[in-house]
């Protein structure tokens, strides 16, 4: 293990709380490191590449809807620092081996483990387990990130350990109470079992069977998971169009009261109705990088993130950008030699969270694809 996995670890904790000083520490500290290289000069594996590939596009819509709307927002500027940060580290831990990759989540699993009694504290005194990250959906997707890698990559020498730690992550993403995370490790449990060749079809029925009564006997026992599995009912195409329509009246939201999958899904469609009665050139290009971040939202009724990275790249590049967007997943897919537990535990969060615009999950996410590119090309290591 070398200096450097400490120094990634350190830049985790920060970006649950200090995530601005990462947006200028990452490129800074790329460069330091890359000149003390033999030959001192940037090297692109393909995931780099990927995230370049980001940076590129968006600076050059960051340009376009400059030139088109006449006007250089600054919270767009900060997003691209954002992203340049991104390519900073995806560059910085392409240096690295898959070894010190491995040692590095080793760590990350030590830290979370013996952090499990704040979990308990947050739980009892704030109702949801958030670690130093700003919000328990986000430690919940890097909690479920880290079980997906020690169960396909097993970091540790001994099996029990691996499955005791499996377990005790597993508690302290119960702790988050976020259905997200959950539904990360749901599908993938859901899609290894129905691709296994090695499970036999009485198996794979019963190995799909035992989630569902998991799933049957947590709902029985938690009334925030019933509530929102009820509230689905509401859910008609007249019930929608009514609340997307008119989010609010009289300034009161119409979303709220049930449960927050509903809610997601009124404002989701509130959004894209409103972006949709915007001028041919904003729905093309969009309304413009980092216009759906916190204090830079574009429509009145419009209080927080949409928590749909998909639904903010529409909005912020437009029609071209969602698709470009969708690409970088395509880009990913061919990387990794078509893992599609990577595209899993990218998708899920993206649907019904923001990792985009979050440190501690991209960073975790961006380890994970390092390491899975790694391990399929060893030359490269």
């Amino acid at each position: 293990m070398n200096a450097n996995v400490i120094v990634i670890f350190v830049c985790f904790i920060l970006s649950g709380f200090f995530h601005q000083g990462l947006y200028i520490l990452f490129p800074i500290l790329t460069l330091y490191y890359i000149s003390f290289q033999k030959k001192s000069k940037l090297i692109l594996n393909p995931i780099s590449k990927i995230y370049l590939y980001i940076v590129l596009v968006a600076f050059v819509f960051f340009a376009i809807q400059s030139i088109l709307y006449f006007d250089i927002k600054i919270f767009s500027i900060k997003g691209l620092l954002r992203y340049v940060a991104y390519f900073s580290f995806a560059v910085f831990v392409s240096y690295m081996t898959k070894e010190n990759i491995k040692y590095f989540f080793v760590i990350l699993v030590a830290y979370f483990i013996i952090t499990i009694p704040i979990g308990y504290y947050q739980t009892i005194n704030l109702g949801r387990y958030q670690n130093v990250l700003g919000h328990s959906n986000h430690l919940a997707y890097v909690l479920s990130m880290i079980i997906y890698f020690l169960v396909f990559n097993r970091p540790f020498k001994s099996k029990k350990i691996n499955i005791v730690c499996i377990i005790l992550l597993f508690l302290s993403l119960i702790l988050t109470k976020s259905s997200g995370g959950l539904l990360v490790l749901l599908v993938l449990l859901g899609f290894n079992g129905i691709m296994s060749k090695r499970i036999s079809l009485l198996n794979k029925i019963i190995f799909l069977t035992v989630p569902i009564i998991l799933a049957i006997f947590v709902i029985n026992f938690s009334e925030k998971i019933a509530l929102q599995l009820e509230s689905i009912t509401f859910l008609t195409w007249e019930f929608i169009e009514d609340r997307a329509t008119q989010f609010t009246i009289d300034g009161v939201n119409r979303a709220g009261g049930y449960g927050s999958f509903v809610w997601r899904i009124i404002y989701w469609s509130a959004i894209i109705y409103e972006f949709l009665s915007e001028s041919f050139i904003k729905i093309t290009f969009g309304l413009g990088v980092d216009h759906l971040t916190q204090g830079n939202m574009p429509y009145e009724f419009m209080e927080q993130d949409p928590h749909n990275d998909f639904v903010k790249a529409l909005l912020e590049f437009g029609l071209i950008g969602l698709l470009l967007f969708i690409c970088f997943f395509r880009k990913v897919y061919k990387v990794v030699k078509k893992n599609f537990n990577i595209i899993i535990i990218m998708i899920v969060p993206s649907f019904f969270g923001n990792p985009m615009v979050n440190y501690s999950v991209s960073m975790t996410l961006i380890l994970i694809l390092m390491y899975e590119y790694k391990k399929v090309n060893t030359e490269t290591d």
